[in-house]
């Protein structure tokens, strides 16, 4: 090892090499504006984090303005923490532990200059200022826009020449296993970068998800985790005094990471279009993975043996123990719930979120504090406070236990919920209480990272030798190691040399191998099953759903909603076919999404009407209650009827989701119920379940009722019928009031944005029988959603509460009787085209109307309702006003008429 005391007296770009013994110079300058660099990013990109889940809870917090909203905060909380923190990070520990390692300086101190300069001002600054501004690419650890992705390229260039050259001037065997780490991360990140960012904006969808995949995973694999472990075998000697347990082990370990870990970033599509064979290979390599890193961490903590007293004493120590037994655990945890059975219960929940969480707070960040604290102590000029720093420990250590153990369970709740037939918005309730507590819990985080900053910058001033030449036996303030056990000996394996240079050569033919397996491969064969099953008339997207498209990503859209429904059971009956690959074929770049917090969008394609869309974009909650989705007023000028072109664009992108595939007439839509629990476990497009209509789909009616569609009577019990209404004014308050009104009255706060606008329902009597319709199969045409997924008992108690809204009515008078004969005819001749010539709603034109027109036999309006729609007609129907064409006698003859079908021999017959 090498010295900590000292400051380079060297002319930058000075290459003069030590003498025997003796230190390279060391670049301080930089080493201290890297950690600065990483400490504020590292703050920010945490605030931006905090903010990111306060609107889980409050999502109306700083929701006014499109540079503060929850996607563009959470892009730039992610690659703030990759970019801004861990790569300056990184960056300030290879300045520090280069020289050492290669007994070379780095290649050049202006070269080093412009690779801060590149890093943290063409990089970390634009790219968050981008982000912000609605500049950004929609891929996972992929954020930031490919005028930035080409700066990171760059960037990775120039610590070739600037860290790998000194390696490859020393003899590859005498390098420690840290040196190969940085250099693998280095190398193969540059190699992966570019294929993970660049290439899915030039191969759409499935294919492009293909190498999305792999990117998501080599993020860390092949950038995060090389780094740490280098620090990580830096460290544990350095401050133990002591070798590493097996420097063999330590190689084996290294090449096993980089042989494998690419051949794993598959396993976030398994039940996905992609071929069936490339997530199997994906699934396997992550099990071996696993036991890869069992290997490293056990030769790392046997490298601790004894040595329990200088962890609980030295906390840089203590920080890195703590990353690599975090770095074990969350390793097993992946690779299990890669696992297929495991996979299908967990994917797109909060328990992956906590898995990265996990990742790269509990191992990486708690390493790289580890290594920064550590070469802090041993640098000149530096602040030292240790209470502070063992105050920062315990704060992190216990504020990353509870949002894991928090979000775990979270994962959990949410996996149980969706596995049931239970309405999406139960899964957005049900773990709202863990959202508060993920908030708090960032809390100490955030305090942990601030006292670690004070802790290098208050305290005792660290006394540090300012000899510019110090020998290496006092490099770490260490007595002199054998050569054979110390940190950079390697001359046991000096027969090795060229063995070295040939596995590293192997190791990017593999890592290339593993793009040409998982990606060129699977996406060639994507390629030919697209060819042939895509519609010959499938139509690209138009101008304004492609810019809608942009606005989506930008918005962080792909971040809660998915467009990927898996080959599974419960994705298949919650919200139908699973995604086939011809589906993605317009997609530049693809936004399959990994996680879900609202329901998957691929089926969206007449789901919802414009009008229903365009208000939830504008005040989510106006038409669902409890929605955690963020609003975007920016969209529209001052309310949600008056949308901007982007509001425009956005909406006509939602409403192209599906369309192809309704159009392609793949499927034959089939009424099924929804708690059909002989669906197969596992469903494909040609399977029945697969064909039948999702619960979340309108099902039309002509007639204003469906058979397929059971009828829920009351109790006839009062003291039953008390307990129903009871129920059914909770479950009309939770799902209905926000349209409807809390009393049922039509005027909830979403009303004067919807056409047609909510029933009134104290305007008229409603047959159990079309309540019940309504209740199961919605109002195609409209907003009224259908709403099967809830409980029979919760369909049965609203169907008893809207009853119970409804005023009783006087039976006819003799002067109201004698204008029934009148009225009659005054409905065959207006009336009976549309609504039948019973009032039955089932007139020659009803099947080419949505909403459908009323069946009068069902539903009764209260005289005050008829006579309103016959003088102005309804908005957003085809029902018009009569006002000009009929007097007012005439109206009142009509609406006798009509409120004299209600009671029909269906309902009776039905009872």
């Amino acid at each position: 090892m090498t010295t900590l005391f000292e400051q380079s007296v060297h002319p930058a770009g000075q290459q003069s090499l030590p003498s025997a013994g003796q230190l390279p110079s060391v670049e301080y300058g930089l080493i201290r504006a890297h950690v600065l660099a990483s400490l504020v990013t590292l703050v920010l990109s945490v605030l931006f984090g905090i903010l990111v889940a306060t609107k889980f809870t409050f999502p109306e917090f700083l929701g006014d303005h499109g540079w503060l909203t929850w996607g563009r905060l959470r892009y730039n909380h992610t690659q703030g923490i990759f970019f801004g923190w861990l790569g300056n990070a990184f960056l300030a520990f290879s300045y520090y532990a280069v020289p050492r390692l290669a007994n070379r300086p780095v290649l050049n101190r202006k070269l080093g200059w412009f690779l801060f300069c590149i890093w943290n001002f063409a990089v970390v600054l634009p790219g968050w200022v981008l982000v912000a501004a609605g500049f950004s690419q929609p891929l996972e650890w992929a954020e930031f826009p490919l005028l930035v992705d080409a700066f990171v390229v760059l960037a990775f260039i120039l610590m070739v020449f600037e860290f790998v050259l000194p390696f490859l001037k020393a003899r590859l065997s005498d390098l420690y296993v840290s040196a190969w780490y940085i250099i693998g991360g280095i190398v193969f990140t540059m190699l992966a970068y570019p294929v993970g960012n660049f290439v899915p904006e030039l191969v759409p969808g499935a294919r492009g998800a293909a190498f999305s995949g792999l990117w998501i995973h080599d993020a860390v694999g092949l950038f995060v985790t090389p780094f740490a472990l280098a620090i990580a075998y830096y460290v544990i000697p350095a401050t133990t005094r002591r070798a590493i347990f097996s420097h063999f082990l330590s190689m084996v370990g290294f090449w096993l990471l980089f042989f494998i870990y690419p051949l794993n970033g598959t396993h976030h599509y398994v039940y996905s279009a992609i071929p069936m064979a490339a997530q199997k290979g994906a699934i396997v390599a992550s099990a071996y993975l696993g036991m890869d890193v069992i290997l490293v961490v056990t030769n790392l903590l046997l490298s601790l043996r004894g040595s329990s007293a200088t962890v609980a004493k030295d906390v840089p120590l203590r920080f890195v123990w703590f990353g690599v037994v975090s770095y074990l655990l969350v390793s097993l945890q992946g690779s299990v719930q890669a696992l297929m059975p495991v996979n299908r219960f967990i994917h797109f929940t909060d328990w992956v979120i906590g898995h990265s969480h996990f990742a790269m707070i509990g191992f990486a960040s708690f390493v790289a504090l580890g290594g920064i604290a550590h070469l802090w102590q041993r640098i000149p000029r530096t602040r030292y406070n240790e209470r502070a720093m063992n105050w920062s420990f315990w704060l992190l250590a216990s504020g990353l236990t509870l949002m894991i153990a928090d979000l775990t369970i979270a994962g959990l709740v949410e996996a149980q919920v969706w596995q049931s037939s239970a309405p999406w918005i139960d899964s957005v309730r049900a773990v709202r209480s863990y959202w508060l507590v993920r908030t708090f819990s960032g809390l100490p985080i955030l305090a942990g990272f601030v006292l670690f900053w004070i802790s290098l910058i208050t305290g005792a001033t660290v006394s540090g030798k300012s000899t510019s030449v110090l020998s290496r036996g006092a490099s770490e303030n260490v007595p002199e190691l054998d050569v054979d056990t110390s940190i950079a000996s390697g001359h046991s394996f000096a027969r090795f040399s060229y063995v070295h240079a040939l596995i590293f050569g192997a190791g990017v033919g593999f890592f290339a191998l593993s793009f040409l397996v998982l990606a060129i491969l699977p996406g060639k064969e994507l390629a030919n099953e697209i060819k042939q099953a895509a519609p010959v008339t499938m139509p690209a997207l138009t101008a304004s759903e492609q810019r809608g498209r942009v606005i989506y990503g930008r918005e962080g859209c792909a971040y809660c909603h998915t467009q990927q429904i898996r080959s599974l059971a419960a994705d298949v009956r919650r919200f139908g076919a699973p995604t086939e690959a011809w589906e993605t074929k317009y997609d530049y770049p693809q936004l399959w999404g990994t996680r879900r917090i609202g329901p998957d969008l691929s089926r969206e394609f007449n789901v919802h009407p414009h009008d229903w869309q365009l208000t939830h974009l504008y005040s989510p909650r106006l038409v669902v209650r409890d929605s955690i989705m963020p609003p975007y007023p920016w969209l529209f000028s001052g309310s949600a009827n008056q949308p901007t072109q982007e509001g425009l664009d956005l909406l006509a992108y939602l409403q192209f989701l599906g369309r192809a595939r309704q159009l392609s007439g793949f499927d034959q839509q089939t009424p099924a119920s929804a708690f059909d629990s002989a669906t197969a476990d596992m469903a494909m497009a040609s399977e029945p379940s697969a064909r039948a209509t999702p619960p979340i789909v309108p099902i039309a009616m002509t007639g204003g009722y469906n058979d397929s569609a059971p009828v829920f009577h009351p109790a006839s019990d009062s003291n039953d019928l008390e307990e129903e209404v009871s129920r059914g004014a909770t479950v009309f308050a939770a799902n209905c009031a926000s349209c409807h009104g809390v009393s049922g009255r039509g005027d909830g706060r979403a009303s004067v944005s919807l056409l047609p606008p909510p029933a009134n329902l104290t305007a008229a009597r409603f047959s159990d029988q079309r309540l019940s319709s309504v209740l199961w199969n919605g109002v195609a045409g409209s907003s009224m959603p259908p709403w099967r997924q809830l409980p029979t008992e919760d369909l049965r108690a609203l169907v008893a509460y809207i009853d119970s809204l409804q005023v009783p009515t006087a039976a006819p008078t003799a002067q109201e009787a004698t204008h029934l004969n009148q009225g009659k005819s005054l409905f065959t001749g207006n009336c009976a085209s549309c609504h039948g010539d019973r009032g039955t709603g089932d007139g020659p034109a009803a099947g080419a109307l949505a909403p459908s027109p009323t069946n009068f036999q069902l539903k009764r309006p209260t005289e005050a309702r008829a006579r309103e729609v016959l003088e102005n007609g309804v908005p957003g129907t085809a029902m018009p006003p009569w006002k000009s064409q009929l007097s007012a006698d005439q109206r009142q003859a009509l609406v006798e008429f009509v409120r004299s079908l209600y009671g029909t021999p269906q309902e009776n017959a039905s009872r």
